[in-house]
């Protein structure tokens, strides 16, 4: 098995510096002429947008609660073996995950993959107490790997060399730099989450790239990441069988309005056979000619609601190509698209596509959030009645006005209780919930048949 050089970027918390200390890397490991993959664990599509701008190649997820370690290990393998490095930017706390037992947390996918960590530790309030947070974590979980901590926060210099001293006497791990208080190096955030980088044009990679090459021992870092012991061995379940289909063309909706999508997503849809074209609900005005099939995922349909509406050519052209049949797959941002209106923060109502007659509302507070469990309770496109499987699901919107026993194909539940999602309407099927088809290798499978059955239906 191949022995990959890969480092994780752990944190004691959300909001630790994770993002910009793994952006900074990311340039700086580049700029040192080594080919480098970015991943983000857990669900996070906003992370994975800043990695993929500054790699030069789409950012993976790795989620050890949606996946199996199987799966896990053969998509990093499937990717790592094409590049000198592997980065990993970890989710919330390092030992936070879906539940008391770790599952999903950093530290699990870290042991899954055999991988050093290194820390991230907010010091900006700290000197030497800075080290009983470090030992704690050392001690707290003698399995995870941990090779190195970075500071965050820092003051001066001599608030860092009295912090560091203190850190490494008591853990005997170094400390490799730290992150200055510098507020024009933050990413600004909106109710997802940061926002996505499609939006921001101010902050400089150069900038960021120098402040960490001149407080960070970057070469160490690398070290660290080759020095990582053997990578796990694995049975391929994933891409271990060629696609026995004949091409069929997917239309997938990607713009600064829609592009919320795992990247193994899309990868196991070529490997069924699927070719993929991209195209633009802001700008295009009908799906591309060739598709026999439509994927629309999440993103931000309420900042650009005014625009789509006015986009009518192509909402007409969704329409028709629902009701003759096309097999079209919607998630979350796609779902409110696909719904009559939407009604923004201000209150300003604009009409889309309208394939459901309901309102998608845009709340004052989170509506949902979290990993999910599901069941099918109507044959759809992607899966038979009764099949079961899990997803992750985080929105503020919700939806009003629709019809009393409109049908639904998805019974999902949720620490706490049930609800129904997925809205289906002839081969349409449109959801809150995201699906990982790493999960659900069938539903993938099936989606691309019934855009095969739909293609011969025309042709």
């Amino acid at each position: 098995m191949s022995n990959y050089p890969r480092v994780i970027i752990a944190g004691t918390h959300s909001g630790v510096g994770k993002t910009t200390l793994t952006m900074g890397l990311l340039l700086s490991i580049k700029e040192k002429g080594l080919s480098i993959q970015a991943y983000k664990v857990g669900p996070d599509y906003i992370d994975t947008g800043f990695h993929t701008n500054l790699s030069n190649r789409p950012c993976r997820n790795l989620d050890s609660y949606l996946l199996e370690e199987e799966v896990i290990k053969e998509l990093f393998d499937r990717q790592s073996r094409q590049v000198m490095f592997s980065l990993i930017e970890g989710v919330m706390g390092v030992y936070d995950g879906a539940g008391a037992s770790g599952v999903g947390s950093t530290a699990h996918i870290a042991k899954i993959l055999n991988c050093p960590a290194i820390l991230v530790i907010d010091a900006g309030k700290m000197a030497q107490s800075a080290a009983a947070v470090a030992l704690g974590y050392q001690l707290f979980d003698r399995d995870f790997p941990l090779a190195g901590f970075i500071l965050n926060r820092i003051g001066s210099q001599a608030h860092f060399d009295l912090t560091k001293q203190a850190i490494e006497e008591r853990t005997n791990i170094p400390v490799l730099g730290y992150l200055s208080k510098n507020p024009s190096l933050n990413i600004p955030e909106r109710h997802l989450g940061l926002t996505p980088v499609q939006e921001i044009n101010s902050l400089s990679h150069e900038k960021l790239r120098g402040s960490i090459e001149e407080n960070i021992d970057v070469e160490a870092v690398i070290k660290i990441g080759q020095s990582a012991g053997p990578f796990p061995s694995f049975q391929k379940r994933i891409f271990s069988v060629k696609a026995k289909t004949k091409e069929v063309c997917l239309a997938v909706a990607f713009d600064e309005c829609f592009h919320f999508y795992y990247a193994d997503n899309l990868d196991i849809l070529e490997s069924l056979g699927v070719r993929l074209l991209y195209f633009s609900p802001l700008k295009d005005t009908t799906i591309p000619d060739e598709a026999a099939g439509l994927y629309i995922g999440g993103g931000f349909p309420e900042l650009f609601a005014h625009k789509l509406s006015q986009n009518k050519s192509l909402q007409e052209d969704i329409i028709r190509k629902s009701e003759e049949g096309m097999p079209i797959y919607a998630e979350c941002g796609g779902l409110m698209y696909l719904m009559k209106e939407l009604q923004n923060k201000e209150g300003e109502v604009f009409s889309l596509v309208g394939l459901f007659p309901g309102r998608v509302k845009m709340g004052k507070r989170l509506q949902t959030f979290g990993y999910h469990s599901i069941k099918t309770i109507k044959e759809n496109i992607l899966g038979k009645k009764d099949e079961t499987g899990k997803g992750h699901v985080f929105h503020w919107s919700y939806i009003e006005d629709m019809p009393e026993k409109y049908p639904m194909a998805l019974k999902v539940e949720k620490k706490g209780g049930i609800y129904f999602d997925g809205y289906v309407r002839k081969n349409t099927l449109a959801c809150y919930v995201h699906l990982h088809f790493g999960t659900h290798l069938s539903w993938a499978a099936r989606f691309v048949q019934q855009c095969l059955n739909y293609q011969k239906g025309k042709s």
